[in-house]
């Protein structure tokens, strides 16, 4: 199993994920949010070589350092062909109402439901999890789920920003809780979990709500 390195970044408290290979140093960044200097200081640190970066969906609290992470680093970004819009549209990534004001390039690759993402030291599946958005992603790896903002510690991501969709979510909820149980969770805000103790504890996927 690669290395996982997280970064809390932004305001937000966005995790970012540096996924890498100790021996190659290659890496793969996944919601590099809004804190491009400290996401840079802990590649720096660690000596590794980006070679594709990831948003799991297009709200601006994750995607805000993408072009600068782009440009330093001359790799793709890539993202559910759903939200992709967002990336280029303040008002669809909602920085326009944040004061923030932000429209990027248009990501390089986009991501549909089972497709399978390869890189020089791993591979991550694609399962497509609308709710918290319309084009919302989660990335499984060996061992690992990047669950972005559909599955917390204890929640789930919110319903009622626009893309979101309470029906859909609950779709999506039910097909993660399929996965293995000892899958473990790395969510786009807070702290890491399990598919078991999310099915055990989560009141949003343990009770009425599903």
């Amino acid at each position: 199993m690669a290395n996982i390195k997280k970064v809390i970044s932004g305001q937000l408290e966005v995790n970012c994920y540096i996924i890498y290979d100790e021996t190659s140093k290659a890496a793969v960044i996944i919601d590099p949010g809004a804190d491009f200097d400290c996401v840079c200081a802990e590649i720096e640190k660690l000596k590794l070589k980006p070679e594709l970066l990831i948003n799991t969906h297009g709200h601006y609290d994750h995607i805000l350092s993408d072009d600068l992470l782009r440009s330093k680093y001359n790799i793709p970004l890539a993202i559910g062909i759903f939200d992709a819009p967002m990336l280029t549209d303040s008002k669809k990534n909602a920085s326009f109402f944040m004061g923030c004001d932000t429209a990027l390039k248009p990501a390089e690759i986009l991501l549909e439901d089972n497709q399978k993402l390869k890189t020089s030291f791993c591979e991550f599946l694609v399962i497509t999890t609308p709710g918290h958005t319309r084009g919302s992603v989660c990335l499984k790896t060996e061992g690992a789920l990047f669950s972005g903002d559909t599955l917390f510690a204890g929640s789930i991501g919110r319903t009622d920003f626009p893309g979101g969709d309470l029906a859909e979510m609950k779709k999506s909820l039910q097909r993660l809780m399929a996965l293995p149980k000892t899958l473990k969770v790395y969510p786009g805000h807070g702290p890491a979990t399990t598919i078991d103790n999310e099915m055990r504890h989560n009141p949003y996927v343990n009770g009425d709500y599903l």
